[in-house]
């Protein structure tokens, strides 16, 4: 047996760093175990003071923030960051964290109740972070991809009928009209709702029946707002129908007329759906979820805002279109999404289908 140890430097204190490492077997092995172990630390592989895993974690944060992540998504990493990982292992050294006490954070979570996909989530960034520790030569491995997080099982969408929709739009036409049209354009496009908050007038062609959906809008501490690009980076053209572009001529007409009795001018990009009377700022994402929610309340349905999303997609594949038509006009950055998510629908068509190959072979 052999027992090697490198000196790799001195910490921020002074102290000095040494690798050790035991080896079995004869001279030759030890010497080359032990090349390898001076060229890692040469290298700067190992033997830096790399910290805790809660530095890595503020490093990976700005890193984050560097690459343009939205302002909504990184303010979600600090919260699990600062309130679900860092208390249990921020103050762990990077290099001595193991898959063992992830497993044991996960543990600890689903006692106190979460929901798997919540821990899932918290596993996700973990492992993100690690990944880059990775890339930057902090770690040797990423021990994330050895933890066990609980598995996550999809759950089945569930979306309001179109006579339940109808319901939910008559109740919302008596409290405010303005934000039933809204709820009617949410229906039709399946857009998200900092999506359709963001909506304004330069994106909405009257002549051409589309409306281009290139922003989302999020809301900041102390109730400001700001805007963001939509969930894939990337802009998409929506169709509409008669119904559609009535409700958005009818809303074009209300504003023009506001404006007009208060002898101001509505500019061209000024938002659909605004508290002010030119369109100068949106209405708040969680405005309108609570809206939606009194609404569809209003009408007996057990419903929310984001269904309506779910009630658009689910239509269109019931109604014989493809996934990848779906896919586009909902946003998402892959098919496989929609086939994922709304895989009951496809199995609801596919006993449709099988009707049809038995009316053949018995014609």
């Amino acid at each position: 047996m052999w027992r090697l140890r490198v000196y790799a430097g001195r910490r921020p204190n002074g102290s000095p760093i040494q690798i050790s490492k035991t080896v079995y077997g004869g001279v030759r092995i030890a010497a080359r175990e032990l090349a390898k172990l001076v060229t890692s630390v040469d290298s700067g592989k190992i033997g830096a003071d790399v910290g805790t895993f809660g530095d890595l974690l503020d490093r990976w944060l700005e890193h984050c923030k560097a690459l343009g992540r939205s302002p909504t998504t990184l303010r979600e990493y600090r919260r699990i960051a600062e309130k679900v990982i860092r208390p249990d292992l921020g103050r762990l050294k990077l290099n001595k964290l193991t898959a063992a006490h992830l497993d044991r954070l996960y543990q600890k979570l689903t006692e106190k109740g979460a929901k798997p996909a919540t821990v899932r989530r918290v596993h996700a960034l973990i492992g993100a972070s690690l990944h880059q520790a990775e890339r930057w030569d902090l770690v040797e491995r990423n021990v994330a991809r050895r933890a066990s997080p609980p598995p996550v099982h999809q759950a089945r969408v569930e979306a309001p009928s179109p006579e339940e929709v109808r319901r939910i739009i008559e109740a919302a036409e008596v409290l405010d009209p303005g934000l039933a049209s809204l709820l009617v354009v949410a229906a039709l496009t399946g857009a998200r709702r900092g999506e359709l908050c963001a909506l304004r007038w330069s994106d909405v062609d009257l002549a051409g029946g589309v409306i281009t959906i290139a922003r989302s809008v999020y809301e900041t501490p102390g109730g400001g707002w700001g805007e963001k690009a939509t969930k894939t980076h990337a802009a998409r053209t929506v169709g509409l129908d008669d119904l559609g572009m009535a409700v958005l001529q009818r809303q074009w007409a209300a504003t023009e007329t506001l404006a007009a009795e208060l002898e101001l001018a509505v500019p061209p990009d000024g938002f659909v759906w605004s508290r002010s009377p030119v369109g100068s700022e949106p209405v708040r994402p969680d405005v309108l979820t609570k809206f939606a929610k009194r609404v569809a309340a209003k009408a007996g349905v057990d419903t929310h805002l984001h269904a309506l999303r779910h009630f658009s997609a689910t239509q269109a594949i019931a109604a014989g279109f493809d996934p990848v038509t779906v896919s586009g006009r909902l946003g998402h950055s892959d098919p496989s999404i929609t086939l994922r998510v709304y895989s009951h629908a496809l199995v609801q068509r596919d006993k449709e289908l099988a009707v049809a190959l038995g009316r053949t072979l018995m014609a």
